[in-house]
């Protein structure tokens, strides 16, 4: 099992995420040591370099802040700033611009990557401190995506995978600046350990994905290239590729079916998302799927553990699983779950996107196109 650290600095009192943290840890077979920096001492952990956070060579640190909290005084030690404050918002300015100098300054004084979650502000905000924390939020993003080893995570991102986490209790706020239900915390848990994985994890490079029933409804050799269906599930399947693709991701075909149909579906269907030429290399034959996948593996210079295999059928899941287990194969639910089931996948999570990692498809598919011409070529 690896060995880290996780070291926690936090704008409210975070101890109630450890337990949540260190199961899915556990679950990972990762040996962690998780540590709490002092109450509300962001700031200082960031400009010590002897500090817990400036000390960690081994691990992730980990920031959980709220903007509300930068407000907090013994004056309204329950919740922010009035409105009628004539500086809270410039103060609210003033901490942005000196948590991002301060942190630039600590991950550049060392390797240790920084997760920063930006967590869900409390339902008791007005309409006024809400516009002007995200205002301030969309700003903190755009500058920490630049800094290296920094990764951000909005606040929108994590409610909309996991609702919970806005779950607010006001008594232990007001008790112990204890903001969250024990479900919120869990849910910030399962966020930062999804960022987690994806920091240390070797990502995924491939995505392989079967036709017929799993990119549309319907089978193509019986109903036709325009007779198959591309359903609001099948729909927000492709699109997802899509944005996979945009990530960095290399798209694929391995699918039991007549070649040139399904390159008409791609090519003529009106409500097909996926294209033609977004597919860097395909293997379409009645040939066993483990076997294509192997041979795609080869043309694209990759090893099978970098690619990921999407199927219906649970047969051919099984027949990959058994011939190929450094693949991560996925049997697809039902339909209707198809959007939420890929949003829980954790192997799809990415923390940056580059403009190498946005060109990374195209490239990939010229020079499989110019190979194949290579291997045509009588000299």
């Amino acid at each position: 099992m690896a060995q880290w650290r996780i070291a926690i600095a936090a704008s409210f009192t975070a101890e109630p995420i450890e337990n949540a943290l260190a199961f899915w840890m556990a679950t990972l077979c990762v040996d962690a040591e998780i540590e709490f920096a002092p109450y509300h001492q962001i700031y200082q952990q960031l400009l010590d370099p002897a500090s817990l956070l400036g000390t960690n060579r081994e691990g992730i640190n980990l920031i959980l802040l709220r903007f509300e909290d930068w407000q907090r005084s013994e004056a309204h030690d329950s919740g922010p700033a009035p409105p009628e404050s004539a500086t809270w918002q410039a103060d609210t300015e003033r901490n942005a611009h000196d948590f991002v100098d301060a942190l630039k300054s600590a991950a550049g004084r060392a390797s240790t990557p920084y997760l920063v979650c930006l967590c869900p502000p409390s339902p008791a905000l007005d309409a006024e401190h809400r516009a002007v924390f995200s205002r301030t939020e969309e700003q903190l993003l755009a500058q920490l995506l630049a800094v290296p080893g920094v990764y951000p995570v909005s606040s929108a991102e994590i409610i909309a995978l996991y609702p919970e986490a806005a779950e607010h209790d006001e008594k232990a706020d007001q008790r112990g600046h204890i903001p969250y239900t024990p479900k919120a915390f869990a849910a910030l848990a399962t966020m930062a350990a999804r960022k987690i994985r994806a920091l240390k994890w070797p990502p995924y490079k491939v995505i392989a994905v079967d036709c017929d029933q799993t990119l549309w409804h319907g089978v193509v050799g019986e109903d036709g290239a325009l007779g198959v269906k591309v359903d609001p599930p099948r729909e927000a399947l492709q699109r997802f590729l899509l944005s996979q693709r945009d990530a960095g991701m290399l798209l694929c075909l391995c699918s039991k079916n007549a070649e040139e149909d399904v390159f008409e579906v791609l090519d003529a269907h009106p409500d097909m998302l996926l294209r033609r030429k977004d597919i860097v290399a395909s293997k379409i034959n009645w040939q066993p799927k483990s076997q294509n996948l192997r041979s795609l593996a080869a043309e694209l210079g990759l090893g099978l553990d970098s690619f990921i295999f999407v199927d219906d059928n649970p047969i051919e899941c099984s027949e990959v699983a058994a011939a190929c287990p450094e693949v991560l194969t996925l049997l697809l639910p039902d339909a209707e779950r198809i959007p939420h089931f890929l949003q829980h996948v954790w192997a799809f999570d990415t923390l940056k996107v580059t403009e190498e990692d946005r060109q990374r498809s195209e490239l990939y598919r010229q020079n499989v196109e110019r190979e194949a011409l290579q291997g045509q070529a009588m000299s």
